[in-house]
C-alpha cells in the first residue's frame, strides 16, 4: 500500500477501537462487561493491527509533514482517544468494563501511555491541530445532555488532562493552560462532581486538582476559577464515604488554601482557612474509620504548617513522612520541631488549639480494640505531638480552660494504659509479625512525645495545679527508659528472626 492508503486504512481501523455511545445512560444502572462484549471482540482483533501499522509506518501515521499537516490529524486524534480510554494505572480503576482483557495488548497500551509516545503525539509539531480535533470531539460528547452516554470519554478526558496539565513531569516543555481550556475543564469538573455517583465525583475532583496545581496559579488568579472550584469542592465535605474520595477532596481543598493564602500577611481576621479547619476538625472528631482519620490528620498537619517558611511539609505525603497507618516518622517530627523552635508563631493556631485538645479523648478511644488496625492506631499521640511541636505563648493558654485540662488528663491516662497493654502483649509474642514491628514503632513514638509534653508543657497547661506538674514529672520518670524499651524490643525481634 502507498502512504495515503495506509493512512486511510489505519484511520478507519482506529475508529473501530473507539468505545461507542451507550444505548442507555449511566443513570439507568452500573456498567457491565457483557454490554461491551461485541465491542471488545472487535477491539482485540483490530487494535493489534493498528499498533503493527504504527510500528511499520510511524512517520506517515504519527509524524508531522509541513506540506501535508492535516492528513494524519484524524488518525492521531483517534489514537489518542483510544489510548486514553484503554489505559489503566491499576486493574481496579473505573472503566474496566470496556477495556481489553488481553495482557499483551494492555502492556502495549501502557507502554504507549507511559513511554512518552502519547505525550509526543500531543506536544510535538502539529499537536495544536490534534488538540483542536480532540476538543471538538469532547465538546460534543461531554455536553450536559450527552456525557452520560459516553463514560469512556469521561475517563479518557480526565486522563489526558492529567497527563498534559497535571503535576507529573513531561519530557518536553509542558503546554500552557490557557483561559479557554481552563474554563472548559472547570465546566466538565462541575458536571461530574454534581453527579450522584462517587466514581464520577472523584474524577471531577481530579480535574479540580489539576486546575489548582502550582503550574496554573497565574491562570487561576486571572480568571478566579479557583474560587469556583473551592465552592463546588466544599459541597462534597459531607458526602465522603471512601478513602480515595476523601483523599482527592482534601488534596483539592489544600491546593486552594495554598493558592489563596500563600501571600497573606494578616492572620488576625477570620478567613477561609479557619472555615476549612473547622470542617476538618469536625470530620476528624466524628470519623470512626481509622484510615480516613489518617487522611484528616495528614491535612491537619499540612494546614498547621502552612505559614512555615521553607518547610518540607509543603510536599508532605504518606510516602515521604507519614505511613499508611499515619505514624509520623521521627526525622520529619524532628525537622518540624526545629523549624518551630526558630521562632515560628502561627497566630491562627491559637483559634484552633482548644478544638484540637478536645479531639484527644476521641482519638484515645479509637485505638481501643482487638483488630490489627486498632493495635497500630496512634493518631492521638500525633495530636499530642502537635501540641508539643507548635509553640503556644503562655497568654494564649491563660486562664486554662477546665475542659482542656480534663481532656489532657483523660488522654494521658488512656494512653498510659494502652502502652502498658501493648508492651505486655509484645513481650508475650513468640514470633515476629508486622503488628509487632508497628506496635514497637508506635510505642516509642508515644513514649517520646508524652515525655516531652509531661516534662516541659504540663506546667504551662496546668498553671493553677502544681500537683499536675508533679504528677507529670512522676509519670515522666516512668518513661525515662523509653530508649531501652526500644532496644529490648528490637533485640527480641532480631533474635526471633534468626
Amino acid at each position: 500500500m502507498d502512504a495515503s492508503a495506509t493512512l486511510e486504512r489505519a484511520t478507519e481501523l482506529i475508529k473501530c477501537c473507539k468505545v461507542p455511545r451507550l444505548l442507555t445512560s449511566i443513570e439507568e444502572g452500573p456498567l457491565e462487561r457483557a454490554t461491551f462484549e461485541h465491542f471488545l471482540h472487535v477491539l482485540d482483533g483490530t487494535l493489534p493491527i493498528v499498533f503493527d501499522l504504527v510500528a511499520q509506518h510511524g512517520t506517515t501515521l504519527t509524524g508531522y509533514d509541513a506540506y501535508r499537516e492535516d492528513d494524519n490529524v484524524e488518525f492521531k486524534a483517534g489514537l489518542a482517544l483510544v489510548i486514553a480510554e484503554q489505559y489503566s494505572a491499576d486493574d481496579a480503576s473505573v472503566g474496566e468494563e470496556y477495556r481489553t482483557g488481553r495482557a499483551s495488548l494492555r502492556n502495549r497500551i501502557a507502554q504507549f501511555y507511559q513511554g512518552h509516545e502519547l505525550e509526543h503525539l500531543l506536544t510535538d509539531k502539529g499537536s495544536d491541530r490534534v488538540w483542536r480535533h480532540l476538543y471538538d470531539h469532547y465538546r460534543r460528547v461531554l455536553s450536559v445532555n450527552e456525557w452520560k452516554y459516553h463514560p469512556a470519554d469521561v475517563t479518557g478526558f480526565v486522563q489526558l488532562v492529567e497527563l498534559l496539565y497535571g503535576p507529573y513531569p513531561l519530557t518536553v516543555i509542558p503546554p500552557e493552560l490557557d483561559d479557554d481550556a481552563a474554563a472548559y475543564i472547570l465546566s466538565v469538573g462541575i458536571t461530574l462532581v454534581e453527579f450522584f455517583e462517587p466514581t464520577y465525583q472523584l474524577m471531577g475532583l481530579r480535574l479540580f486538582c489539576v486546575l489548582l496545581g502550582p503550574r496554573h496559579r497565574p491562570v487561576m488568579r486571572r480568571t478566579n476559577i479557583h474560587h469556583v472550584v473551592y465552592s463546588n469542592a466544599k459541597k462534597l465535605t459531607n458526602k465522603c464515604n471512601q478513602d480515595l474520595f476523601l483523599e482527592a477532596l482534601w488534596k483539592c481543598i489544600y491546593l486552594y488554601v495554598e493558592l489563596e493564602e500563600a501571600e497573606r500577611q494578616d492572620f488576625t481576621q477570620w478567613n477561609t482557612v479557619d472555615d476549612i479547619m473547622d470542617v476538618l476538625l469536625n470530620g476528624l472528631t466524628f470519623q470512626t474509620k481509622l484510615s480516613m482519620s489518617g487522611i484528616y490528620l495528614l491535612y491537619l498537619l499540612k494546614l498547621l504548617a502552612l505559614d512555615l517558611p521553607n518547610y518540607i511539609i509543603d510536599g508532605l505525603d504518606e510516602v515521604q513522612s507519614i505511613d499508611r497507618k499515619c505514624h509520623l516518622y521521627e526525622p520529619v517530627c524532628e525537622q518540624l520541631r526545629q523549624e518551630c523552635l526558630a521562632g515560628f508563631h502561627n497566630r491562627r493556631y491559637y483559634r484552633w488549639l482548644h478544638q484540637i485538645v478536645q479531639l484527644l479523648p476521641h482519638e484515645a478511644l479509637k485505638c481501643q480494640g482487638t483488630s490489627r488496625e486498632n493495635g497500630r492506631y496512634c493518631h492521638g499521640v500525633n495530636l499530642l505531638f502537635i501540641l508539643v511541636t507548635f509553640p503556644v505563648e503562655p497568654e494564649a493558654l491563660r486562664p486554662s480552660h477546665l475542659g482542656m485540662q480534663t481532656c489532657l488528663v483523660e488522654f494521658i491516662n488512656v494512653f498510659k494504659q494502652y502502652e502498658q497493654q501493648q508492651s505486655s502483649l509484645a513481650a508475650k509474642r513468640s514470633s515476629a509479625s508486622s503488628d509487632f514491628v508497628y506496635n514497637t514503632k508506635a510505642l516509642v513514638s508515644v513514649s517520646k512525645t508524652m515525655l516531652v509534653f509531661l516534662t516541659t508543657l504540663a506546667p504551662r497547661y496546668f498553671p493553677d495545679h502544681p500537683a499536675m506538674a508533679t504528677l507529670g514529672q512522676k509519670l515522666a520518670d516512668d518513661y525515662a527508659d523509653c530508649d531501652s524499651i526500644m532496644y529490648n524490643c528490637m533485640q527480641s525481634l532480631i533474635e526471633t528472626l534468626r
